[in-house]
C-alpha cells in the first residue's frame, strides 16, 4: 500500500508554491517597472521632438501628418483628448480642436446655400481663408478635425460619395436609402431624379420618391420642377459646384 505524503512533504510543497508565487509577482513588478520606464522614455522623446519641430507641425500639413502617423505607430493617439497628457506635451489636440470649430463655422455659414452638404475641398478653401498666413491645412487635416465633432452627435460627419468627400451637418445621420441616393447623385455630377433611382437601384417608384422627399424635407437639395425629362430633379449644389470647379 502506497503511503501519502507526510506533513513535512506537504509543508515543503506549500513552501515551493509560495516561492513560485513570489517569483511570479517579482517578475510582474519588473515588467510593470520596465513598461513605465519605456513610457517615460517615449514621452520624453515625443515631447522633445514636438517642441523642436512645433512650428513645422503647426504650419506644414505633410509634416504634421507624418508626425501623427509616428505617434500612432508608437501607440499614442495625439488626438485622444484636448486636456490629456499628450495634448499637453504635443499641442496637436488643441490644433485640431481649433480647426474643428473653423470647419463647423464654414458648414453653418454655407448651409443656406448647400443645405448642409459641403464638399471637403470647398470647406478647405473657406477654412484656409480664415486662418493666419503660414498656417496651411489640407484635406486630411479637415478629416481629422471632423472626427472631433462626433461629440455633437451623428448629424455631423464625413461621407464619401462618387469619389468625393462630403461634410454633412444635418439633423439626422445620412444613412439607408438617402445615403445611396446621394451616391447616385454624386456620380451624376450632383443631381438625381426618381426615375434614375428606380433604374440604377432597382427601387420602386414609392421608395425612390421617399428617398428624395427626405432631402426636400430637410432642405438638403434644390428642386427643379421644370426639367422636361422628369417630374422632379433634385440638385445638390455643393456636389454640382465642386464638379464644375474640377472640370474648369
Amino acid at each position: 500500500m502506497r503511503r501519502g505524503p507526510g506533513v513535512a512533504g506537504l509543508m515543503k510543497r506549500k513552501e515551493a508554491t509560495n516561492n513560485m508565487g513570489a517569483v511570479g509577482e517579482q517578475l510582474e513588478e519588473t515588467k510593470v517597472a520596465h513598461a513605465k520606464a519605456q513610457l517615460q522614455s517615449l514621452r520624453t522623446a515625443l515631447s522633445d521632438f514636438a517642441q523642436k519641430h512645433r512650428n513645422r507641425i503647426n504650419s506644414e500639413p505633410q509634416f504634421r501628418q507624418a508626425f501623427c502617423e509616428m505617434c500612432v505607430a508608437a501607440g499614442v493617439d495625439p488626438l485622444a483628448s484636448s486636456k490629456g497628457l499628450w495634448d499637453e506635451l504635443l499641442g496637436v489636440g488643441h490644433f485640431y480642436n481649433e480647426l474643428a470649430v473653423q470647419v463647423l463655422t464654414a458648414c453653418l455659414r454655407t448651409r443656406d446655400v448647400n443645405g448642409g452638404l459641403l464638399d471637403i475641398h470647398e470647406c478647405l478653401r473657406l477654412v484656409q481663408a480664415s486662418r493666419p498666413a503660414g498656417q496651411a491645412v489640407d484635406a486630411d487635416d479637415v478629416q481629422r478635425a471632423v472626427s472631433r465633432l462626433s461629440a455633437l452627435g451623428r448629424g455631423v460627419g464625413l461621407r464619401s460619395c462618387g469619389g468625393r468627400r462630403l461634410l454633412y451637418s444635418v439633423p439626422d445621420e445620412l444613412s439607408g436609402d438617402p445615403a445611396q441616393a446621394l451616391e447616385v447623385a454624386a456620380r451624376a455630377g450632383g443631381h438625381v431624379s426618381s426615375e434614375e433611382l428606380q433604374r440604377e437601384m432597382g427601387w420602386s417608384e414609392a421608395r425612390a420618391d421617399a428617398a428624395l422627399a427626405h432631402f426636400v424635407r430637410e432642405g438638403l437639395c434644390w428642386v427643379d420642377a421644370q426639367d422636361p425629362s422628369t417630374k422632379r430633379r433634385c440638385w445638390f449644389p455643393s456636389i454640382a459646384l465642386a464638379g464644375a470647379a474640377c472640370s474648369s
